[in-house]
């Protein structure tokens, strides 16, 4: 019963949103307690009653937990254990420049990259973007197995004039599809969509120019345009978001190179420090 009553209450902390002001004590731990307010902004909106007296809960523990131990390191630290002014100042001047710097790099930062500049790095450094397992160009291609000239698929992919007569029928029966004729793709990713020991093609799949499978409900068509092995060069349109990535990174970095030099050359020019 007190359970029930304590969790109410709790739960009434959060429908209410903390509109009364005046101080409510949650929890007591020798001197110090733990008021209503200090729990404002820990529920979501939307939250229901049963998670957020279950939140207040975990919250609650928590910080009775915290003060128990608290209460322990301040009673046998040593003095010199318990002076930590420098780490808290030193903390918070790392976070305050951390947050500034930030805050430049998401006003300041270009961070649009053009294709050109993908293009010339990927040429550039093009043996430095090795596939670690193999990748396909083609096409997925997954139907209810009670389809009407589902067989008719791969006859129409062999002979390489009748995607158009390959797409028709997707956008008629599919219940899913992916053409990824001009790029490339993680073979990987696509068989976790099969049924685990269906695939009908030899399972060398650098020989063969589909994977055909099925299930009770579904059959699933894979046609290999291009297969590329692992040890091989990525491909571009696998490696264009890393080259994305390492453009932009190292953007940050001499943005953040440039922002200290300015930053030193501005304090100089002010007089602002000096060495002893």
């Amino acid at each position: 019963m007190k359970l029930f009553i304590f969790l109410l209450f709790i739960v009434s902390i959060s429908c209410n949103r903390f509109n009364n002001t005046q101080k409510e004590p949650l929890a007591k731990v020798y001197n110090n307690y733990l008021y209503r307010e200090d729990l404002a902004g820990l529920f979501p909106s939307n939250m229901s009653k049963a998670d957020s007296a279950k939140i207040a809960k975990n919250y609650i523990d928590k910080w009775i937990r915290n003060q128990l131990f608290l209460r322990l390191a301040e009673m046998n630290l040593p003095a010199e254990e318990k002076n930590l002014d420098k780490q808290i100042a030193d903390f918070r001047a790392s976070l305050l420049i951390h947050k500034y710097q930030q805050y430049l790099l998401d006003q300041k930062l270009d961070s649009l990259i053009n294709l050109k500049e993908i293009e010339d790095y990927y040429e550039a450094h093009s043996n430095n973007f090795i596939l670690q397992k193999p990748a396909i160009r083609g096409i997925y291609i997954k139907v209810p197995i009670d389809t009407p000239g589902r067989n008719n698929l791969l006859s129409w992919f062999k002979s390489g004039n009748d995607l158009i007569q390959i797409e028709n029928y997707s956008n008629q029966y599919a219940v899913s599809n992916i053409w990824f004729t001009d790029s490339f793709i993680y073979l990987d990713n696509l068989l976790l969509t099969l049924p685990t020991g269906s695939y009908s093609a030899n399972v060398n799949f650098a020989n063969t120019d589909h994977i055909t499978a099925s299930d009770a409900e579904y059959y699933y068509f894979i046609g290999i345009q291009e297969y590329k092995p692992p040890r091989s060069q990525m491909p571009f349109s696998l490696a264009s978001q890393k080259i994305k990535n390492i453009i932009l990174n190292k953007r940050k970095i001499e943005f953040l190179k440039d922002l200290e030099k300015n930053v030193l050359n501005e304090g100089l020019s002010k007089n602002a420090f000096q060495y002893y």
